[in-house]
């Protein structure tokens, strides 16, 4: 490791410093703005309890576990806080960034490796599942070593290398199901490549694939359980054309809405991309036809699998799981600017793309998933007869529940088909309001945001209530957000 580092330039390598010191900083940014959601009082509901509870809980899980395993490691380390929770992803896109520089100027060489690093923090996504305590920095993270050490295993077909892309694929395996397909693919291409070109090392290639499955074997029990699970009931969408297009829009856009300046992001990537693309077969850029391609296909075979399951089983196509081979988006910027000849062409457009991307990624920053904590304060002081709340969706059971404090509210859900409610024992669940309710008490229903989900529920406890107010919490963290709507309501029973 010492004789390579010295191979660096010394200003390569301050270069790069500054720009990891500018994205530890950048990721950090008001990394504690919103209140924890739904998913994240989930990941922090996961880490509760003995190992075998742990294990237990997947049953009600639809991923891996070592991004759990991760984190609650982390957090027995460090405390466990909103903080933590979230800053164990911002290590996720952060190791992605050391990945990108060490390794990859292996692949594009050292001022292609500095490309690369300013190309990612240009993601949108990535930034804003930085801020999230969920597994999709360190899936992009898995995906970014399976791809750099596929394509140095083809080049190069050394031990090492397969050694290293044989560890990047099980944690991939292990983290979320859209990296696991992502290695797949990749793995994929690097045996068939190997067998076209007669290479010999094919059979190294599947042997280790052949350990890859053997690993797999502990989670394979747990892993037919989550696809009965998710065949039974999942929340996603049925494919579209809206659904496919948001998952190529939504890398380089602020998630939930769009810009000028995010439409603008896209418009001028994409472009710049298809040019890469198109050059690919020209003598400047063949040096690099066999990474472009590789990106391409691990992207775009990541959503073709993904899209072939969802219509002939459960859709599992969602945009949000894009950012799990998001970085493959990058490559192509990488080698374009690696080959560019005018400098100050370069720079312009190094220059507008990293302008947009903070841009994007600085408002999305400010975005709140919901006034949780602000709801409990003021159902405690504007409504202090109220002691039991009904949850209509899960999207406010965890996260109310989170910031109860010594309100003494209590919380209570009437079971539904779909629901991660489980993951919470303090929220009793019943399957009539009668079961909780006495004539002629008075208690509150949540709703999240003119959320449809589950809205028969609502319906049933309207039709045997008498409705005393309606009221809305808004976010005061911000001019327009995510609001939830209070039912204050007098349970009259069942009529005969």
């Amino acid at each position: 490791m010492i004789s390579f580092l010295k191979k660096l330039t010394t200003n390569e390598l301050l270069i790069f410093i500054l720009i990891f010191v500018f994205a530890t900083f950048f990721y950090l940014f008001n990394i504690g703005f919103s209140d924890l959601w739904s998913d994240e009082i989930y990941t922090k509901a996961m880490l509760e309890g003995s190992l075998s509870d742990f294990y237990r809980k997947f049953v009600n899980d639809l991923h891996p576990p070592l991004y759990y395993l991760g984190l609650r490691l982390f957090t027995a380390l460090f405390g466990l806080n909103p903080i933590t929770l979230r800053l164990f992803s911002v290590l996720g896109v952060l190791s992605t960034l050391l990945l990108g520089y060490f390794t990859g100027q292996r692949v594009f060489g050292k001022q292609g490796a500095l490309y690369f690093c300013l190309m990612l923090i240009s993601v949108p996504m990535l930034a804003v599942y930085s801020h999230q305590a969920r597994m999709y920095t360190w899936a992009a993270f898995s995906v970014t070593g399976v791809f750099f050490y596929s394509y140095l295993f083809i080049k190069t077909q050394k031990k090492y290398d397969l050694v290293l892309l044989f560890i990047f694929t099980v944690v991939a395996m292990y983290i979320h199901y859209y990296s696991m397909v992502a290695a797949f693919v990749a793995n994929m291409y690097v045996l068939f490549h190997l067998l076209r070109t007669k290479n010999k090392k094919w059979l190294q290639h599947l042997l280790s694939l052949l350990c890859t499955a053997l690993l797999f074997l502990p989670w394979l029990f747990m892993f037919v359980v989550q696809v009965k699970r998710v065949q039974h009931a999942f929340w996603v969408p049925a494919v579209s054309f809206t659904t496919v297009f948001h998952c190529f829009g939504i890398p380089f856009t602020e998630q939930f809405w769009t810009t000028g300046y995010s439409i603008s992001l896209v418009i001028l990537n994409y472009g710049l991309i298809i040019f890469t693309f198109f050059n690919s077969s020209r003598k400047p850029f063949s040096e690099y036809r066999l990474a472009l391609w590789l990106s391409m296909i691990i992207f775009s075979g990541t959503l073709i699998v993904v899209m072939i399951i969802s219509l002939f089983s459960q859709s599992i196509l969602f945009s949000r799981y894009v950012v799990a081979i998001v970085v493959m988006l990058v490559v192509p910027l990488t080698v374009l600017f690696v080959q560019m000849k005018l400098k100050w062409l370069k720079m312009l457009l190094i220059s507008v793309i990293l302008f947009l991307a903070l841009r994007i990624s600085v408002s999305a920053f400010y975005f709140s998933y919901g006034p949780y904590k602000q709801t409990i304060e003021y159902i405690s002081t504007a409504y202090p007869e109220i002691r039991k709340i009904l949850h209509i969706t899960e999207v406010t059971a965890g996260p109310l529940l989170e910031y109860t404090g010594n309100s003494g509210l209590k919380h209570y859900w009437l079971k539904a088909e779909m629901s991660n409610v489980d993951a919470f024992p303090e929220v009793q669940q019943f399957n009539r309001p009668g079961e909780f309710l006495e004539p002629g008490e008075v208690f509150c229903a949540v709703r999240f945001h003119n959320l449809e989900l589950n809205i028969e529920n609502l319906e049933l406890v309207l039709s045997e209530s008498e409705l005393v107010k309606k009221d809305t919490i808004r976010d005061n963290k911000v001019n327009d957000g995510i609001f939830i709507q209070l039912y204050l309501l007098k349970y009259s029973g069942v009529s005969e």
